[in-house]
């Protein structure tokens, strides 16, 4: 996978997508498959915003369950089954557990009755699956199995626990990675530090785009029958007049120290609809297990109350002691953080039913066109990484439809992804090499924060950023002035993010 913009700028696409985050990555995947010349540029690092920064967790839609909404739950165990299926490699079944309590919807018996009913309607749910990516049943658990599951587990009022299977994503910088490399090795264009300006229309209908080579500098001119666009909350300022933008809720999870359970555990935040205006109070927060440390979630508040380091910080504070008060004997403090991840989700906004400052259930792909405006325009925006491919598949649906061409079917649900890490060298820098000649790192943040999985190798610190950059300068060529910005680079972001690689030079 080589950055060719040569290539990109003599070739002419059935399809440009823009934004490689996990939406458009799955799109070009899709595309590519179907047979269709595709390009894929993304302005930063592929995955590198909102998609690297979710809970990790696939949901079979459980939840939907209490509200009757079976249609799609039905989609949720479908593409649940087809992530493990076509990344078995980076997704694996994940335990969930929450307490029991009472007599109620909470209660043993109806717990048992929706475990019950899940399984029933995810009959198939392991189909093509190898042994080890199967979900097992769920089933009620005593108390004190769920103390050994994880050892602080909420006493007050539980009588139990209820255990289902879910997935987990490993390395979701690495899964959107995989989708990236495996449209490229099937002949998509793909770029990097790509960013694009604005789409060229002629005559009410599109031509392609114009970009700017972040790297090299230089206007990029791309050109395509379609542009999708899958920029995340980004999508409506890249469509320009073509789209009107979501508001958008700012979501927080958090990284601490230690391995607090086997499990993913469910708990119920104390907080009411005043200080959880997205949710509207009383929702449910997860620890879940990566590695040698978990990941706590998620926070929510509107986007544009404060600034990002503003949002940051209150909801750092505001998740640990939603954490404390429903799970006292934890026992976390903000010492125990070891990493923060955030992104951006649209709202409901008046276009589902619902209250307009709640989160988006849907994902939403609009063809332009059939809307009053410049035809050969399709702009997808989607809300969690469960339906990204679902989300995928109907947008490449619509563009085939507006190409008018003998595509062949979607085979996304069986097609197996690009799988590199059963082959990746355990040692630190053949990984960098790697990164750089194969996998498109332009930037050492793109090989530190996201070539190498968090659990390759010690946290990087200075001496290791510095180590990398070494190597990173020698395969680049980069300059010592560059080299030395880069490492600068490297230690902002991750002093941003809450893991401290030390005190700056």
């Amino acid at each position: 996978m080589e950055r060719d913009l040569t290539r990109l700028m003599s070739t002419a696409f059935d399809l440009v997508v823009v934004g490689g985050g996990i939406h458009g990555s799955c799109i070009a995947w899709d595309a590519t498959l179907r047979g269709l010349r595709v390009a894929l540029l993304e302005r930063d690092d592929f995955g590198a915003a909102t998609s690297a920064n979710s809970l990790r967790i696939i949901h079979g839609g459980l939840r939907y369950l209490a509200r009757g909404h079976l249609r799609r739950m039905r989609e949720s165990i479908r593409e649940r089954s087809a992530f493990l299926r076509i990344a078995p490699h980076l997704v694996e079944p994940l335990p969930v557990v929450v307490a029991t309590t009472g007599a109620g919807p909470h209660g043993r018996p109806a717990m048992a009755a929706a475990l019950a009913l899940n399984d029933l309607l995810s009959l198939d749910r392991n189909r093509g699956l190898d042994a080890a990516r199967r979900i097992p049943r769920g089933r009620l658990l005593s108390l004190a199995e769920c103390r050994r599951l994880f050892p602080p587990f909420p006493v007050a009022g539980a009588s139990g626990g209820a255990l289902w299977f879910d997935a987990r994503v490993r390395h979701p910088e690495r899964l959107t990675l995989a989708f990236v490399r495996s449209a490229a090795e099937r002949g998509a264009v793909v770029a990097n530090y790509c960013r694009v300006d604005r789409l060229e229309v002629e005559r009410g209908e599109v031509r392609g785009v114009i970009a700017t080579d972040l790297v090299g500098g230089g206007a990029v001119v791309v050109a395509g029958r379609v542009v999708a666009v899958a920029a995340g909350p980004w999508t409506a300022g890249v469509a320009g007049s073509e789209g009107s933008p979501l508001p958008q809720a700012f979501a927080l999870n958090l990284q601490v120290a230690g391995r607090l359970a086997e499990a993913a555990i469910g708990v119920r935040a104390p907080t009411g609809p005043g200080e959880d205006p997205i949710i509207g109070g009383r929702r449910y927060i997860f620890l879940a297990p990566q590695g040698d440390s978990t990941l706590l979630g998620t926070w929510y508040a509107p986007a544009d109350a404060a600034s990002e380091a503003e949002l940051i910080e209150r909801g750092t504070t505001a998740l640990l002691a939603e954490f404390q008060a429903a799970c006292p004997a934890l026992g976390l403090t903000a010492g125990d953080v070891v990493a923060r991840q955030w992104g951006r989700l649209p709202l409901k906004a008046g276009r589902e039913r619902g209250r307009p400052d709640a989160l988006a259930d849907r994902y939403r792909v609009m063809d332009h066109g059939a809307d009053g405006g410049s035809r050969g325009i399709v702009s997808v925006e989607g809300v969690k990484f469960t339906t990204a491919r679902q989300a995928a598949e109907v947008a490449v649906d619509r563009i085939v439809a507006i190409l008018g061409v003998a595509a062949a079917p979607c085979r996304t649900l069986e097609h197996v992804v690009d799988g590199p890490e059963g082959v990746l060298d355990p040692a630190f820098e053949p990984r960098i090499r790697r990164a750089i000649r194969e996998e498109m790192a332009v930037r050492l943040s793109d090989v530190v924060l996201r070539r190498i999985p968090p659990d390759a190798g010690p946290a990087p610190d200075r001496e290791r950023v510095t180590a990398a950059a070494r190597i990173a300068a020698a395969e680049l060529g980069w300059s010592p002035a560059v080299q030395e910005s880069e490492i600068d680079d490297v230690l902002r972001r991750l002093r941003s993010a809450g893991r401290s690689p030390g005190p700056p030079a």
